[in-house]
């Protein structure tokens, strides 16, 4: 596995503020990904322990009254179960917060989702879940055009509409079959039978997909095994 500090670079945090209730003061819009069977109304004045289930609750109770007595940051990991019934790992930091009085009567919680990086990648998608309003739908691999990097999600695009996954493209792309799916990009795997164009450009390559008309850019240190796989090297 990666080293722990290069992951934590790459991901952008949840952040919650709450005081020593647990009562949420402050969230930053990544909480509202990670826990999106709450709307921001479900959160704000709410506990924090309203958000996870009694094992999770318990363990952060517990790790609240280490950072208590110890004056130092708490990390710990939790498991979660999302409204899509996929269980997500994240990494925590608790950290207390000084009032001008220099008194401890905040907590910031720093959430990172490191489901990506320690998942079972062998499991094969057969179709991708993704969030439509209340609901989960699942979108058929032959209507998929490319998928997008979202953050640490990722977004789904098919011919007339896109969809938000709570699945990074890390881990959609590991799960795809490769025979159909390339990841041209760090931030793009496209649908390699929606290819109908491949355009060279200063050393530059960009490939047309039927069903939009957005060009994507392939990486250099992607080209050649792209061009291998259309037959054109």
């Amino acid at each position: 596995m990666e080293d722990l500090v290069s992951l934590l670079n790459t991901l952008e945090p949840g952040i919650v503020i709450f005081d020593n209730d647990y009562k949420i003061h402050h969230i930053n819009r990544v909480v509202l990904i990670l826990f999106s069977e709450f709307s921001s109304a479900d959160i704000f004045g709410k506990s924090l322990m309203d958000l996870h289930q009694v094992s999770s609750s318990e363990k952060i109770s517990k790790m609240i009254g280490l950072l208590s007595t110890s004056k130092r940051q708490i990390p710990f990991s939790i498991k979660i179960l999302s409204k899509d019934h996929r269980y997500r790992y994240l990494f925590m930091k608790l950290i207390s917060l000084l009032s001008p009085g220099m008194d401890e009567s905040l907590c910031c919680a720093l959430m990172y989702d490191i489901t990506t990086f320690i998942s079972d990648k062998t499991m094969r998608l057969l179709k991708i879940p993704v969030g439509v309003k209340n609901e989960i739908k699942l979108i058929d691999l032959k209507d998929v055009i490319y998928i997008e990097a979202d953050n640490v999600y990722s977004r789904v695009y098919t011919g007339s509409n896109n969809y938000f996954s709570g699945l990074s493209l890390r881990m959609l792309y590991d799960r795809l079959p490769h025979k159909y799916f390339f990841r041209i990009h760090r931030s793009y795997v496209v649908n390699l039978t929606k290819i109908n164009k491949v355009k060279k450009e200063g050393g530059n390559l960009h490939v047309s997909l039927h069903g939009t008309d957005k060009p994507l850019p392939v990486s250099r240190n992607k080209s050649k095994e792209f061009l291998r796989i259309l037959g054109l090297k």
